[in-house]
């Protein structure tokens, strides 16, 4: 898949999430039209922000500063162009000149990824999954479960009275994208070790053409009252 189909796949992704996020791409100008000089090789990257105590952060891949807002806890950087290869990316506090997290990624041409920011502050680390999702229909969606809580151990997801993600889902976890009846649902996370539900939401409407990532975030045991165990649904791509 060229760069210019990438671009054309992912005007639903940047068009869904606009009202949070600022598209950015990480080339210079746009894509290029037919006359002009194909684009370097390059790949699609997102960058989440799962670090529960992390603070409000700046990113920068090599030298250079590729958001203009904080990137806050549970916030994603949105699908933007890097070029291929090895790509070092560099996380600091917001507005602040120290460094938290260097981190080198390789990207491979035409390849899609996301990049997720995980454990408590102190321990900041990120770990990188390429993005491989089929084409979704309207009759079902597509979903991958994220386990980002970095203090409750294994945990059990069932979605709809089902476990579709087994019954037990490990600490830093990334699911395959599986395919999921539309609807509203019930999402339930439980210990593992100890049976305790931890989170219940009562209703989460999964739509058909679209692809999802249902993230566990925040922590088991927060210190006061900061950013508790949560669930969040997290669009990936919408095929209109």
């Amino acid at each position: 898949m060229m760069i210019t189909e990438l671009k054309t796949k992912f005007s639903g992704i940047l068009r869904s999430v606009s009202a949070l996020f600022l598209s950015l791409f990480l080339f210079a100008g746009c894509v290029p039209d037919l006359d002009q000089p194909a684009q370097p090789p390059s790949a699609f990257v997102a960058i989440y922000h799962g670090s529960p105590d992390g603070p409000d952060l700046d990113i920068y891949a090599e030298s250079r500063k590729i958001n203009n807002q904080a990137l806050l806890f549970g916030q994603t950087f949105p699908y933007s162009g890097f070029f291929a290869g090895e790509r070092r990316l560099r996380f600091n506090p917001f507005n602040a000149q120290n460094t938290l997290l260097e981190k080198n990624v390789n990207l491979a041409q035409d390849k899609i990824y996301t990049v997720f920011l995980v454990n408590k502050a102190a321990d900041l680390d990120a770990i990188q999954v390429e993005d491989i999702w089929e084409e979704p229909d309207g009759v079902k969606s597509q979903l991958r479960l994220v386990h980002l809580s970095p203090d409750s151990g294994d945990l059990e997801v069932s979605i709809a009275d089902q476990t579709p993600f087994g019954t037990a889902t490990s600490y830093l976890s990334v699911t395959d994208f599986l395919q999921h009846g539309k609807g509203k649902v019930k999402v339930v996370v439980k210990s593992k070790t100890s049976g305790e539900i931890l989170v219940t939401v009562d209703e989460i409407e999964l739509l058909g053409n679209r692809v999802y990532s249902l993230i566990i975030r925040g922590f088991e045991n927060p210190s006061n009252g900061n950013n508790p165990i949560s669930v969040q649904l997290l669009t990936n791509f919408i095929k209109f």
